[in-house]
């Protein structure tokens, strides 16, 4: 059984040679912090920075001699201005806060849909992690990247196999983009937990999409989530090219469900202004006790950066 000095609450159940615990990871204190942050701006650094501060302070999150994992979205090997990945300064910015926290590893990590280390470079991560020092970034692939992993209370996706580095993590950093999605209606922090696993092929083709994000969810769950709607791909997602706006935009907050659910009212996704209703896996999740989908619900602080 691993160790319970570091980890506080188990969330989930590994299936391997036999029954073994998950790693504990750290329950951010309950505070009277919003439940929403909506971030306005143009300078991604700056933008981070406030939405963090809202929270709290990066000391939420972060402490010293953690294990961080980031998560944007860098699965295509598109430029940033295509609005398919996260912007890589939205990530340097959230790295560098992790460093000066005292994070003793900052590790950036994605399964790229194809073409590996060129998705990450095309999209300007690689080049924008070279400019911090001390942050690892890791393209996932290998069979030994991925543990398989019970889902509790699943009900399409039961089991799957997860990346060993969100497992090992103390914390988990979720920075997906604001786009449009084909199959999934659109693209946030729930859809970006898709590049964390290792078969993404069987929840288009072994059962229903939707209901399998929302399950995934249930072993998956950052402590942070980021929307960067900074730049939003509005058609044809999630590879672009599409339509985009500028909303300038950036939505954070502790419960990527509600940060899903709110981040709905930054641009019309596929020509339309979506509601939670639309999007079955956003209204899956809350439906499951996940977070909260009720926008008119939730705490929102705006501020400008």
């Amino acid at each position: 059984m691993p160790s319970f000095s570091r980890r506080r609450f188990i969330e989930g159940t590994v299936v391997g040679a036999g029954l073994v615990a998950l790693p504990f990871r750290r329950v951010v204190a309950a505070t009277l912090t919003p439940d929403i942050i909506e971030v306005e701006g143009t300078d991604h650094k700056k933008m981070v920075a406030a939405a963090v501060e809202a929270l709290g302070g990066i000391k939420q999150f972060v402490h010293k001699g953690d294990m961080v994992v980031l998560k944007p979205n860098a699965a295509f090997a598109n430029p940033p201005d295509w609005g398919t990945t996260t912007h890589p300064d939205t990530v340097a910015a959230m790295a560098q806060l992790c460093l000066d926290a005292g994070a003793k590893q900052v590790l950036v990590i994605e399964y790229p849909q194809a073409k590996g280390q060129k998705c990450l470079d095309r999209c300007g991560l690689t080049a924008a992690m070279a400019l911090v020092p001390g942050v690892k970034v890791k393209v996932l692939g290998a069979d030994d990247d991925f543990k398989t992993t019970k889902v509790q209370g699943g009900v399409a996706c039961t089991s799957t196999d997860v990346a060993k580095a969100v497992l090992s993590a103390d914390v988990l950093i979720n920075l997906p983009a604001a786009k449009a999605h084909t199959q999934g209606i659109v693209s946030f922090g729930l859809k970006n937990a898709m590049g964390l696993i290792k078969d993404r092929q069987a929840f288009h083709t072994m059962f229903d999409l939707q209901q399998g994000i929302a399950d995934l969810n249930r072993v998956i769950k950052p402590q942070l989530t980021i929307v960067d709607a900074t730049r939003a791909l509005l058609t044809n997602g999630p590879a672009g090219p599409g339509e985009t706006s500028n909303p300038n935009r950036m939505i954070a907050g502790r419960n990527v469900v509600s940060v899903d659910a709110y981040s709905l009212g930054v641009a019309r996704f596929n020509q339309r202004q979506l509601t939670v209703a639309d999007v079955p896996h956003i209204a899956l999740a809350g439906k499951a006790g996940l977070g909260e989908v009720e926008v008119a619900k939730l705490k929102v602080k705006k501020v400008t950066a």
